[in-house]
């Protein structure tokens, strides 16, 4: 929230502003508060002279369109501005500008500060994410063997024009690459010992097209998944899976089906003895939000891809998945968790028959170890990774210790990344945050 005592004489002081919260998360401005919020009563009366301002600058002062975007309410004392988080960035305001980085501002913290070149090119990517698998690929000798096979499995008759694979040219687009056999992206299987990272039981890393990657990866989630049988007396025993298999199936299957693949990040799948931990790059499409999600509200980023999976018969009543998993705990303390920031979405499946009270090993291998995670280098920077998608504010002190190396070690991988182009920083240093590319 900003105090403005009154609409400055130089007016893209204040339109600087409102691009920035467009441009970020959204926000709120008080016209004649003073820093502390306080009113002051002897503006009240330019109350009307800035409602005309400001709706002429909502229908022409900015771009693209943002009537829908920003309310004014000069009924209220103080004068309020809502402006909500765009859709189409970068935003920028006009005045004879056109389109330049001059007028294109995002928010770090309280402040605002003008965009770098870099963060307008993220901008744009990620606003065009949607619009990824129709783009045009470089590749042009591809093949879909498995997804040729798992289509036959099915009587289906593979059709690139059919699965919208190939544009009116015949060239492949980057559905086409992410579906066969070269798709160079990669999916990581580990499990762990314990309830941190310090141990790995298996490490695996699966190659090809995201058909193979899916089926890969749930097959070692499902042998990952281990299941406590109850005696009972009765004919039958009772046998209770540590995470609800479609639970466990559904949160998986989404990673593929809504990730951001403009982002370089893996999806990546998590065991521990309490739990199972499903990373996937990119925030949630077109604004929603988990609430609106588990209301029934959908929206597809990767359309292609899903009607592909559909067709391989590999996604059971699409739109209901996040609802099932939850459906699926129901009668468990432990409820899913979902952590969703800018960079990636974090799904928690807890394990229901975790017992903490019998756990005695684990807590005296957690309090030995005092939650280190001492880890080869490159694992190391893969979990600093993580760490950031869990709170990109977070210091290299924080990560020095954590990972019970020196500072000098933890800056060392840190250039690493940058150098890498799988991390940047961005802002001062005092209030800045990583980014995830």
């Amino acid at each position: 929230m900003e105090y403005k005592a009154e609409i400055p004489k130089k007016g893209n002081l204040l339109k600087a502003e409102i691009v920035s919260f467009l441009n970020s998360e959204g926000g709120t401005i008080l016209l004649g508060a003073d820093d502390q919020g306080r009113v002051l009563e002897e503006k009240i009366k330019d109350y009307k002279r800035w409602e005309e301002i400001l709706s002429n600058w909502i229908f022409n002062a900015f771009y693209p369109e943002v009537i829908d975007l920003i309310q004014v309410f000069p009924n209220e004392i103080p004068f309020r501005i809502l402006i909500k988080k765009g859709k189409e960035k970068p935003y920028f305001y006009k005045e004879g500008e056109g389109f330049h980085a001059k007028g294109v501002y995002i928010r770090v913290g309280s402040s605002k500060r003008v965009a770098s070149f870099q963060e307008i090119q993220r901008m744009i990517f990620a606003t065009k994410s949607h619009e990824y698998e129709s783009l045009p690929c470089e590749k042009t000798n591809l093949t879909f063997q498995y997804l040729e096979n798992k289509l036959e499995e099915k009587g289906i008759t593979f059709d690139s024009y059919g699965l919208s694979l190939l544009d009116k040219e015949g060239k492949y687009n980057n559905a086409a690459l992410l579906l066969s056999d070269q798709n160079p992206t990669i999916s990581k299987f580990a499990v762990f010992q314990g309830l941190d990272v310090s141990i790995f039981l298996d490490k695996k890393e699966f190659r090809g097209s995201i058909l193979k990657q899916l089926d890969d990866i749930l097959y070692f989630s499902n042998l990952s998944n281990k299941k406590k049988i109850i005696i009972t007396g009765k004919a039958q025993r009772e046998e209770h899976l540590d995470i609800p298999e479609k639970a466990l199936r559904e949160a998986i299957v989404n990673c593929y089906c809504h990730r951001d693949w403009t982002l370089s990040g893996d999806i990546k799948i998590e065991f521990y003895d309490d739990r199972v931990m499903i990373f996937s790059p990119g925030s949630l499409p077109d604004g929603l939000t988990l609430e609106n999600i588990k209301q029934g509200m959908v929206a597809k980023r990767n359309r292609i891809l899903v009607s592909a999976l559909d067709k391989a018969d590999m996604i059971e009543n699409y739109a209901s998945g996040i609802r099932r998993i939850f459906q699926d705990y129901e009668d468990h303390e432990k409820q899913p968790n979902f952590y969703i920031s800018e960079n990636g979405v974090i799904v928690t499946l807890y394990n229901r028959n975790y017992d903490t009270q019998n756990d005695t090993q684990n807590d005296t291998q957690n309090d030995t170890q005092n939650d280190t995670f001492k880890l080869k280098p490159v694992q190391r920077r893969d979990k600093i990774i993580e760490f950031f998608l869990l709170n990109n504010e977070i210091t290299a002190e924080y990560l020095a210790e954590k990972a019970g190396v020196s500072l000098s070690t933890i800056r060392r991988d840190l250039a690493q990344l940058r150098k890498q182009g799988k991390i940047e920083y961005i802002g001062s240093a005092k209030e800045g945050k990583w980014k995830i590319k």
